[in-house]
């Protein structure tokens, strides 16, 4: 059982580990900060299937505990994240960071639970591929999941060279239960987990990284490259049985989720004969199902007893490039993975850049203004994305005031579909030891033929206080 999918008693197990902590930053002069926050999510649409919630508000709990204690020639570090959520479908236990850290001359090592995020772009990352990601909230960006790994780095004059150990695998987190928000038609049951590895495969996952920082002209670039060989922590949704139910027993459910992971091995084509390689079956069943009716298929599926969705992981070897060009104000990026499996080769890349307006408009605040393109060209019989062919615009304004007051807008332009994703962030200090932060999402699809689709009632607006000690 993961680590990762604790609820309540997680969070009173982060509130020991904070005690204890305590008493060893007071004894030892130790670096320790907390912060408590209470938030408010409230969706403006009862849920598109069965048993969702229905519109109106969701209470939260978040704790997060960090610091570092010294201990022989290096340190503990630690960063804890607990959240609690009135539905319990969000409930979280993340270890970000609970790892020993050493650096000796030119060498550092570190052990323990860590996340790494190798992302450049402003939209999303493309190269992130060792730490799991927290899909029971998508719309929270990158926010990636603690992993036990050991990890050495070198430094030289031309950059740092890391090899890194991922001992054994976490999975990601999914919403939990059929009252969940994004979620899909149906239930995901991570309990089912099936792997392409073997458990003596997936005891040891390992991965490489050179950074490297040149000037270049009147500007900089930072350069990196990765490569992972092990289990991807990203998974395949494979139709499956996640619950026995009536003439259907536990025996039964297991031989069909065996007969679906052995028919996708062996190379299931979702993909008919005569038709665009691009397009499945029921791509063209949703393109002429009537919205209202297909309101009431997709509810009627959601609420099958037995159907379900069984998660399946991939071995992959993946091979990452990104670059971030930096001159006065502009900065260009761009970063890119190319991944082999034994279901086919894909493609996953973002490029683009923003620019910076200093005190704009006379004022005192700076605004930046973010594009980007992302590009995937994975089949359907790879882990869902639904960034295959999209724009993103963003806009980030500092106000540069004594409250760090900042304002984010995006929005997410699906160029095939011209489905919409748009995001806010509002966030200021009251205090020192105060914050207020005000979230928001809103999607628009056009029919179901669209990855947004199962999401498309999932709008919301979130109010957060955070205390900080």
């Amino acid at each position: 059982m993961s680590i990762l999918s604790g609820g309540k008693s997680a969070v009173l197990s982060a509130g020991a580990i904070c005690a204890a902590l305590v008493g060893q930053a007071q004894a030892q002069e130790a670096s320790f900060n907390a912060s408590v926050a209470f938030g408010v999510r409230y969706y403006f649409e009862d849920g598109l299937y069965v048993d969702q919630s229905e519109a109106g508000p969701e209470g939260t709990l978040e704790i997060n505990l960090n610091g570092s204690q010294p201990l022989g020639p290096g340190q503990l570090n630690f960063d804890l994240d607990g959240l609690v959520e009135s539905t319990s479908s969000r409930n979280l236990f993340n270890p970000a960071e609970l790892n020993y850290s050493a650096s000796f001359g030119s060498w550092s090592l570190l052990a323990g639970y860590h996340t790494e995020n190798w992302g450049v772009a402003e939209s999303r990352s493309v190269m992130n591929v060792m730490n799991p990601t927290n899909n029971a909230d998508p719309m929270i960006e990158d926010s990636l999941l603690g992993t036990p790994m050991v990890n050495l780095n070198y430094s030289t004059g031309i950059g740092t060279f890391s090899a890194y150990a991922l001992l054994g695998f976490t999975e990601p987190t999914y919403a939990d239960g059929d009252g969940a928000r994004f979620r899909s038609p149906l239930e995901w049951d991570p309990s089912r987990a099936e792997y392409e590895a073997d458990e003596d495969d997936r005891k040891v996952d390992l991965a490489l990284r050179y950074s490297g920082f040149f000037n270049i002209g009147a500007g900089s670039l930072d350069l990196q490259a990765t490569y992972f060989n092990g289990t991807r922590r990203e998974a395949v949704g494979l139709p499956g049985c996640v619950r026995s139910f009536g003439p259907v027993t536990e025996v039964i459910c297991d031989q069909a989720n065996q007969l679906i992971q052995t028919a996708y091995e062996n190379g299931l084509d979702l993909d008919l004969d005569g038709l665009d390689p691009d397009t499945t079956i029921i791509d063209d069943i949703l393109d002429m199902i009537d919205p209202d009716l297909a309101d009431d298929l997709l509810a009627l599926l959601s609420n099958q007893p037995v159907l379900g969705v069984v998660p399946y992981y991939q071995k992959v070897e993946q091979v990452g490039l990104s670059g971030v060009y930096a001159l006065e104000d502009l900065q260009l990026r761009f970063e890119a993975s190319h991944h082999e499996t034994s279901a086919g080769d894909y493609l996953s890349a973002v490029v683009g850049g923003d620019y910076t307006f200093n005190n704009f408009f006379s004022g005192k605040g700076d605004l930046t203004v973010a594009v980007e393109y992302l590009y995937d060209d994975r089949s359907p019989v790879q882990p869902l994305t639904i960034f295959e062919n999209d724009v993103f615009l963003g806009f980030n304004y500092r106000f540069n005031n004594t409250n760090a007051t900042e304002l984010k807008l995006g929005v997410f332009h699906d160029i095939d579909s011209q489905a919409r994703l748009y995001t806010m962030g509002l966030s200021t200090r009251v205090s020192d030891a105060t914050s207020i932060e005000m979230n928001a999402t809103h999607v628009e699809t056009n029919g179901f033929n669209d990855p947004l689709a199962f999401i498309d009632n999932d709008s919301f607006l979130e109010l957060k206080f955070t205390s900080y000690f």
